[in-house]
């Protein structure tokens, strides 16, 4: 019984210490050490959270009307495909491109206050092509990012007018109902291999899809002006990019894993 125990025990060990040592790099083939390569193909899921650069955007003070103006923010979901290159110019040095889209609820909406006018901005999906250049740390991955941004975008900016008395008519003409708006994006992230072919990340990147100033009825303009220049009475609406801070979390499957080359 005691040898049988004996034989377990030294089996099990054996079998922990395998399993150390292929962590390590000792069970790679000749020529090659640690498992953890990032190259090749991928593709994950993603979700986060997005706010805008500005949190007045819209701000009409005058009269009380939108004093403070909305601040377009909400969660967000979607998915990525990429590829990797590990070791070109430094073993530890990756390379990639990757590319993502998501749904979006990053919105705001103020009825306003003075004869009803208010705002409205809503960015229903965005979405980027981008270079990754990162630095590999065994199963640790840090990198930057940055590339092209594109989205769907609908501002508004509108007035409940009395014409010749009640009832109270609302005219909108927005910017344009489902515009894809195209601009930029920077960021960086963590990414860590939990095994070969799975890894969590965490990103942040700073999207700006440019100005889309919205056709409305500023207070003392008429229908179809640029709400954001051509107020009569007052100051001007203050408008600003369509640009949003976001972070988000990740998990990527990647195809073809294979192990890093001793240089």
């Amino acid at each position: 019984m005691q040898r049988s125990l004996a034989s377990v025990g030294a089996g099990a060990s054996l079998l922990f210490l395998s399993n150390v040592a292929l962590a390590d790099g000792y069970g790679a083939p000749s020529g090659y050490e640690r498992p953890f390569s990032w190259t090749g193909f991928y593709i994950g899921v993603n979700g986060g959270y997005g706010w805008s650069e500005t949190t007045n955007k819209f701000a009409e003070p005058a009269f009380g009307i939108l004093p403070k103006g909305i601040n377009p923010q909400g969660a967000f979901g979607g998915g990525q495909i990429g590829y990797n290159w590990q070791g070109i110019l430094h073993r530890n040095l990756v390379l990639g491109v990757e590319a993502d889209i998501q749904g979006s609820e990053i919105k705001d909406f103020d009825p306003g206050k003075f004869v009803g006018q208010g705002g409205r901005s809503n960015l229903h999906y965005f979405g980027t092509v981008r270079g990754r250049l990162g630095y590999a740390f065994g199963s640790t991955l840090l990198y930057a990012t940055g590339g092209f941004a594109y989205g769907g975008i609908r501002n508004d900016v509108y007035e409940n007018i009395l014409l010749f008395g009640p009832p109270i008519q609302q005219v909108i003409v927005p910017f344009d109902k489902n515009a894809m708006a195209t601009g930029y994006t920077v960021g960086g992230g963590w990414e860590y291999k939990i095994s070969q072919a799975w890894s969590l990340k965490a990103e942040y990147q700073f999207i700006d899809l440019g100005r889309h100033d919205p056709i409305g009825v500023p207070f003392g303009g008429n229908v179809g002006q640029n709400a954001c220049s051509s107020a009569v009475f007052i100051p001007n609406i203050k408008c600003a990019d369509d640009a949003f801070h976001t972070v988000r979390a990740g998990l990527n499957y990647q195809f073809g894993s294979t192990y890093v080359p001793v240089k």
